[in-house]
C-alpha cells in the first residue's frame, strides 16, 4: 500500500481529491484536519481520520510518520509558516515527497492583462504563495508544486499545464481538475517529482475568469 496523507482534508479541493485517491486501490489515506468529527464518517480499514493543527509541528510530525507522500491544499495568510512546519515535520520523520499548492502569478507569468488584473484582486496572496513554493523548493525534498489560478466547482477534470518559466496558459482551474492531476502524481509520482506546474483548465484565456467578465 502506498501511505499518503491530506493536509487540511475538510477543504473545498480536498473533497474533490479524496474519492480520486480512494479510486487507487493502492492508497492508504491519512484526513487530517482541525476538528476529526466533521469526518469521522471516513473512518475505515484504508482511511485514518487524525485530528490536529498544522500550526502545530509535533501534531503533523505524528501524523506524517509512515507517510509516502504529503499532500497541502491550505490556504490563508499563514501558509507560509504552516507549509514551513510541514516541511520541518517531513524531514524529521523522513517522508520523501510532497505535494503542495500555491497559485498561479506568483512570477508574474500570467498573460497581460489577466496578470495586472489577478494582481489588483489578490493583493499580497502572492508574496505569501511565492514563499510556499521558494520554501518546498528549497527544503530537500521531492516536491510537486502546483500552481493553479481563479478555483471554479466545474465538472470537467481536464487540465492543462505550464512549466515554471514559461507563460501561464487560461485564466480558471476547476477543483475537479486540479483533483485529477493529485491523484495522477500519487499514481506516478516519479513523472512528477520536483517540478513546480502552472494549472489551468484549457480553453479558458482571456483578460480575466469568465465569473468576473
Amino acid at each position: 500500500m502506498k501511505n499518503v496523507i491530506l493536509i487540511g482534508a475538510n477543504g473545498h479541493t480536498a473533497q474533490e481529491i479524496i474519492p480520486r485517491l480512494l479510486a487507487q486501490k493502492d492508497v492508504k489515506l491519512t484526513l487530517f484536519l482541525r476538528r476529526a468529527s466533521r469526518m469521522q464518517e471516513m473512518q475505515s480499514d484504508r482511511v485514518a481520520v487524525l485530528e490536529g493543527d498544522a500550526s502545530n509541528v509535533s501534531d503533523l510530525t505524528r501524523a506524517i510518520r509512515g507517510q509516502e507522500i504529503v499532500i497541502s491544499t491550505m490556504g490563508g495568510s499563514d501558509l507560509a509558516l504552516k507549509t514551513a512546519n510541514i516541511l520541518q515535520a517531513m524531514k524529521s520523520v523522513g517522508a520523501q515527497h510532497i505535494i503542495v499548492t500555491s497559485a498561479g502569478g506568483i512570477y508574474d507569468e500570467l498573460p497581460e492583462p489577466f496578470n495586472s488584473w489577478d494582481k489588483r484582486r489578490v493583493g499580497d496572496d502572492r508574496d505569501i504563495n511565492l514563499q510556499v513554493a521558494q520554501e518546498t523548493e528549497r527544503s530537500g525534498l521531492t516536491y510537486t508544486v502546483l500552481r493553479p489560478v481563479w478555483l471554479t466547482n466545474k465538472p470537467t477534470e481536464v487540465y492543462e499545464l505550464t512549466r515554471k518559466g514559461e507563460t501561464f496558459k487560461g485564466t480558471e482551474t476547476s477543483r475537479a481538475s486540479l483533483a485529477r492531476l493529485v491523484a495522477d502524481i500519487v499514481a506516478h509520482p516519479a513523472q512528477f517529482a520536483d517540478q513546480n506546474l502552472g494549472v489551468s483548465q484549457p480553453n479558458t484565456d482571456g483578460d480575466k475568469p469568465a465569473a468576473y467578465r
